[in-house]
């Protein structure tokens, strides 16, 4: 589980006042904001990429600074070398999460055979989008953050998207925190939603389950 007690973060603007709450695992988690409203300014404290004004973060009962192979948290496809492969970044993630996932099946899940091998600077975004995707399976960390993962991909990719978050969840028992674009695929497949409101994030169980 991911506990966060009394999380108070500030950018430009006051983001966050004392936030406490436990993100269990086996359960989808949707984060729906517009843009400015500090969600991903949350998830790199959270992940432990910038300082926070105060709190406490524990992942598995271990301070999150302490425990960064079992969260994965790739933000922007911008953040890849466009010099190298997709493939070579699955190896690596494999390598650095100490992961068992089997690479092949996951090129293969996201039919990334054609190009995966090429440098990323060929790639489209809706195959930049695939290739973060992969990464995240390919870690096979507890805790996954997705940040707009679904940018890129046409409506197939994302219920292809969905039903694997869900396998990862039920199945395998993770946590997974995803911000979308699309407030329908929040509603529609999150077990709980999350909002901004007022320096205070809401966490509300989803009725439609």
């Amino acid at each position: 589980m991911l506990e966060i007690a009394n999380l108070s973060i500030t950018s430009r603007k006051e983001i966050l006042k004392n936030f406490t709450y436990t993100f269990t695992s086996g359960n989808l988690y949707g984060l729906v904001a517009v843009n400015g409203a500090g969600k991903t300014t949350f998830f790199r404290s959270i992940t432990d990429l910038i300082p926070r004004d105060s709190g406490q973060i524990n992942l598995n009962k271990k301070p999150i600074s302490q425990n960064k192979s079992d969260i994965f948290y790739f933000e922007i496809s911008e953040w890849l070398d466009k010099n190298v492969s997709g493939k070579d970044y699955l190896k690596f993630v494999k390598k650095a999460w100490r992961s068992s996932k089997d690479i092949e099946e996951v090129i293969s899940y996201w039919d990334m055979k054609e190009y995966v091998n090429i440098p990323i600077k060929k790639y489209s975004l809706g195959m930049k989008q695939r290739l973060l995707i992969a990464m995240y399976t390919v870690s096979d960390a507890s805790c996954l953050i997705m940040d707009e993962i679904t940018n890129g991909l046409d409506e197939q990719s994302r219920k292809k998207l969905f039903l694997q978050l869900n396998t990862l969840v039920k199945r395998e028992n993770k946590i997974i925190i995803i911000s979308s674009h699309y407030a329908e695929d929040i509603s529609a497949q999150c077990d709980y939603i999350l909002s901004f409101n007022n320096c205070k994030l809401e966490v509300k169980k989803n009725e439609l389950f």
